[in-house]
């Protein structure tokens, strides 16, 4: 069985790990593939420095991306060694992009059995307007989905 599980760092993100991780013990999980989809957050760095020159501004764009993703790196990192500890082969993959769109992509192409995400990320009320990430996982992909709350 493989499986794709994502991340975004919120706590029901983690449940969805602590899930996986479960279920890699308990029913014999051979793969799995931790994501993390991040958008562009550029308008939180530009909100927070009105006065900048756009220079300067996309410096600090690039210099907040970059420290995030690492930061998720060593997250994924620790996370896949957890899980390759309990027998499964694990990758890691962070992605630019709409979560959703990527996670859906990543599924049609990843031959996964299954995709495991929690249930309320970091999209605040932008999510409840919109739709959640997990609803749009759900109605996007063919491949089964736990959602875990």
């Amino acid at each position: 069985m493989k499986i794709l599980v994502c991340y975004d760092g919120s706590e029901s993100s983690l449940r969805a790990i602590g899930k996986a991780h479960r279920l890699i013990k308990d029913c014999g999980i051979h793969e799995v593939t931790l994501m993390h989809a991040y958008s562009d957050h550029s308008r939180d760095v530009i909100a927070k420095d009105k006065f900048a020159t756009p220079t300067s501004l996309l410096d600090k764009l690039k210099d907040e991306e970059k420290k995030s993703r690492l930061k998720k790196q060593d997250i994924l990192e620790e996370i896949a060694e957890k899980f390759e500890n309990s027998g499964a082969k694990t990758n890691i993959r962070i992605e630019h992009g709409h979560p959703a769109k990527v996670i859906i992509k990543e599924a049609e192409h990843g031959e996964y059995d299954i995709i495991i995400l929690g249930k309320r990320g970091h999209g605040g009320l932008k999510n409840m307007v919109m739709g959640s990430v997990s609803n749009s996982v759900i109605q996007g992909t063919d491949v089964s989905v736990l959602v875990v709350k």
